[in-house]
């Protein structure tokens, strides 16, 4: 079986797993996507459609969502008025938590103890590499939109 396949496959199983992580903790992918990128920090609206690769029309809704539900908060960006900072709020950081554990207790009923060490040992490169491609992409959008081009 050639790696693109193993590769597709792998992440469709993943993605049943986060499926039913989701209907569990009552938080869709999209709202856990969100509110990943925002562990690392506040973020603007532009950012996070960058980071992501959503539109800023659906930024925007998922934004209002996570609004209402008290995990995120938005703020006046210090160093711009006009725009806003998106941030997590300690319930988002809850419910994100909540979420992850969740989704490791899956793992570790369908893996077992040892399965998911040997799942992790063969995923970091491949999360490393992913990784570093984007923070690269989100540097390049960040010096574009600095020189004006972005």
């Amino acid at each position: 079986m050639n790696t693109d396949k193993i590769l597709v496959r792998t992440l469709l199983y993943l993605q049943h797993q986060l499926e039913r992580a989701s209907r569990k903790e009552d938080m869709s992918i999209s709202q856990y996507r969100m509110l990943y990128f925002l562990m690392r920090g506040p973020r603007r609206a532009a950012e996070l459609a960058v980071e992501s690769s959503i539109r800023k029309p659906s930024i925007t809704s998922l934004v209002g969502t996570l609004e209402s539900r008290g995990w995120i908060t938005r703020t006046e960006d210090p160093d711009d008025r006009r725009a806003l900072c998106i941030e997590i709020t300690p319930v988002g950081l809850e419910a994100f938590n909540r979420f992850e554990a969740s989704m490791h207790e899956s793992m570790q009923r369908f893996l077992g103890e040892e399965g998911v060490a040997e799942a992790e040992a063969a995923l970091i490169p491949l999360y490393q590499l992913w990784t570093r491609k984007r923070d690269a992409r989100y540097e390049d959008w960040v010096r574009k939109t600095e020189s004006g081009k972005g």
